[in-house]
């Protein structure tokens, strides 16, 4: 795999039914069923923080195949989940987030150049209204700060720079 350090790159797509069912009895009962069929392969050595706002109506999950343990870094959040191979996480992907080793509270390339990289088997799930009501997400405030692909994001720590503040 050819991954650039800092990026997280598509690895291709494809559906398969047998690696679909183990995903879904991997998930919690209550969103096994909204899991899409849809399955993609994602690679990184490490990712700068950025926000995913192009998967609209989903939440988006990633299965650890491969690699390295990692932390999924959530900056706004302060959260930090593991991606040892094996692990899922089920997270909204307009939240920023960066791929970082353990000990690593910033980005920075230089620390990935030449790292071993991960490998996810990315996957989607319906943003249905059970799936709101199991994750508790209430509809957007109207005065909210909407996330969205224009928010400008620090790739190295995750806030929001003054063109998206």
């Amino acid at each position: 795999m050819h991954a650039r350090a800092g990026r997280v790159e598509s690895l291709g797509t494809f559906e398969d039914i047998e690696i679909e069912r183990e995903l879904r009895q991997g998930l919690p009962e209550s969103l096994a069923s909204f899991a899409r069929s849809r399955l993609e392969w994602y690679g990184c050595r490490g990712a700068f923080f950025h926000n995913d706002a192009h998967y609209d109506g989903v939440l988006f999950g990633i299965w650890s195949i491969l690699g390295p343990a990692r932390d999924v870094v959530f900056p706004r959040l302060d959260c930090r989940l593991s991606s040892a191979v094996g692990s899922m996480a089920v997270f909204d992907p307009f939240e920023p987030h960066g791929v970082l080793d353990a000990a690593a509270v910033t980005y920075r390339a230089e620390d990935y150049e030449g790292a071993k990289p991960s490998v996810f088997l990315g996957f989607e799930i319906t943003l249905s209204a059970e799936v709101r009501e199991a994750f508790g997400i209430a509809p957007a405030h109207e005065r909210g700060l909407t996330l969205s692909s224009r928010i400008a994001i620090n790739p190295e720590n995750g806030d929001f720079t003054a063109a998206g503040a």
